[in-house]
């Protein structure tokens, strides 16, 4: 992928939950991104820059948002957290996440 104006499409497959899109900037691995104790992503942690985000959408939905990326590498992940059957189900420490490289 090219630095500049990346463009996101992305449809909800659910197929219940609701889930976003969250674009982040670090050298980090996938591993290593700081979490929360609910094992979301730490938004706010060292070595991570939150660069911007989809909002929560429904199934079926699908959004788009465009930013402007330079080279380096991101992470895109679902960061919602729910309560599920008297639980707490974090979408990031599922693995909704991937990583990948803009030149």
């Amino acid at each position: 992928m090219s630095s500049g104006t990346v463009a996101f499409e992305v449809t909800n497959e659910g197929p219940n939950d609701p889930h976003e899109l969250v674009v982040v900037k670090t050298d980090l691995g996938l591993a290593e991104l700081p979490t929360n104790a609910d094992g979301s992503f730490n938004e706010e942690g060292d070595g991570v820059e939150v660069i911007g985000e989809i909002e929560e959408f429904e199934p079926g939905a699908t959004e788009s948002m465009s930013w402007d990326l330079e080279a380096g590498s991101y992470v895109l992940l679902c960061n919602l957290v729910e309560e599920e059957e008297g639980g707490i189900e974090s979408h990031y420490d599922l693995g909704m996440k991937t990583a990948f490289t803009v030149e």
